[in-house]
């Protein structure tokens, strides 16, 4: 699987090993390494598995369990009014910890100057799968005047031990828009990735404990981040976080996938 996924390329290749009784297995891969789990490309399965007639989806959630290596998670798949499947991925929330860089070093990393940087940075961990390094910066100038050094922004993430380098600010020119963010993995064999669920968890948590998101005790927090604009692939990730005594503890993560491709891989 790892073969097939280095020679693909993509940000994560997905295999189906199994869909039985309410529980679908797949595995995830990067080009370097195989992920705990991955947001994205769940997504990316369950609307593949509707489309293709494997998995029924109505106006009411159905919930489904992901199996993984790495552990189960509960999905919930539902059919918009114009009949796409709309896939939310239930996650726990991300631990903030002592951030060991600072901004003058992260602001070398990413090409720019180092008052764009809004400090003080975070460190986001989750038990069973990423950590993210979490920056903002000052607007979407600085966002997208964004240049990465991606073999030093992997050693950066390495030593701390970080997956990815989240960037976010929370300009974004369009009020249905919470955060604009770009995401470097190359610690994990992405250089940018276009949409990522279990780093906008990680950035929903830290909106939520900075005070940069409006909470509600009544109802779930909704972050909509936009994502991959930079790239020429915008895409749109929303979170809903349930806070207890004004902490995160539940999340659901998704949004829809569109089919950009398909074709056959042939093995000998």
């Amino acid at each position: 699987m790892q073969q097939v996924a280095t020679e693909v390329g993509a940000p994560a290749t997905c295999f189906v090993t199994g869909v039985d009784s309410g529980v679908v297995d797949v595995r995830f891969f990067s080009t370097l390494t195989e992920y705990p789990t991955c947001g994205h490309g769940t997504i990316a399965v369950f609307t593949w598995l509707v489309e293709e007639g494997r998995l029924a989806a109505g106006p009411e959630a159905v919930p489904w369990t992901l199996r993984t290596p790495g552990g189960t998670a509960t999905v919930d798949v539902a059919a918009r009014a114009d009949g796409r499947p709309e896939v939310m991925l239930a996650l726990g929330p991300t631990v903030a910890e002592p951030c060991p860089v600072d901004a003058p070093e992260v602001a070398r990393l990413l090409g720019i100057g180092v008052g764009a940087v809004i400090e003080p940075l975070a460190l986001e961990a989750a038990s069973a799968d990423f950590t993210h390094l979490v920056v903002r910066v000052d607007g979407l100038a600085a966002i997208g005047r964004l240049s990465p050094d991606y073999a030093a922004v992997a050693d950066l993430c390495r030593r701390i031990g970080a997956d990815t380098l989240a960037v976010f600010t929370t300009e974004t020119g369009d009020p249905a828009v919470t955060i604009r963010c770009r995401d470097f993995c190359p610690a994990v064999g992405t250089p940018e990735a276009a949409a990522t669920g279990t780093t906008n968890r990680a950035l929903a948590c830290h909106l939520v404990r900075s005070g940069l998101a409006d909470v509600d005790a009544d109802s779930p927090v909704v972050v909509v981040a936009a994502q991959g604009v930079e790239m020429g692939r915008p895409s749109l990730i929303r979170t809903e976080v349930v806070m207890v005594d004004g902490l995160p503890t539940r999340l659901h993560v998704g949004g829809m996938a569109t089919r950009a491709s398909e074709g056959t891989v042939r093995m000998w």
